[in-house]
C-alpha cells in the first residue's frame, strides 16, 4: 500500500509542476479532500462486499471471469493511471480503504461462505 501511494503521490506532484502557483494550494486542497473521501469510500466497499459472502460456486465462477479479463484490464489500467493523474492522490486512498478494510475484519468472505454452505443443506 505504501508503494501504490508513492507512485501516486510522485505521478501527481509531476502534474503539480505544470500547475500556476496560485493554483497549487486550492488544488491541493481538493486532492487532500478527495483522498480522504477515497479511502472511507474504498472502505465502504469492502465492507458492503463482505457483509454478503457467496457460495463456493458463486466464488468460483466469479473467479473464473476474474481470470478471463486481468490481461485487457491490466493494459488499460496503465492508460488510466495516466489520464488520472490530476486527480491521482484519491486513487491509491481509494486502495487504502479497500485493503484496511480487508486486512482488519475477522475472517475473509470465502472462509464465512464455505463454512455456512454445508449448514444450509
Amino acid at each position: 500500500m505504501t508503494f501504490v501511494c508513492y507512485v501516486g503521490l510522485e505521478l501527481y506532484a509531476g502534474f503539480r509542476e505544470a500547475l500556476p502557483r496560485s493554483v497549487r494550494v486550492g488544488w491541493d486542497w481538493v486532492q487532500g479532500i478527495l483522498a480522504c473521501a477515497g479511502a472511507v469510500w474504498g472502505w465502504g466497499v469492502q465492507r458492503r462486499g463482505m457483509a454478503d459472502p457467496p457460495v463456493p460456486a458463486q466464488a468460483r465462477a466469479g473467479k473464473r471471469d476474474q481470470v478471463g479479463r486481468s490481461a485487457g484490464l491490466a493494459v488499460a489500467g496503465r492508460f488510466l493511471v495516466l489520464v488520472a493523474a490530476p486527480v491521482l492522490p484519491a486513487v491509491p486512498a481509494f486502495g487504502v480503504g479497500w485493503l484496511g478494510a480487508a486486512f482488519t475484519v475477522r475472517e475473509y468472505p470465502s472462509e464465512v461462505g464455505a463454512r455456512r454452505w454445508p449448514a444450509g443443506r
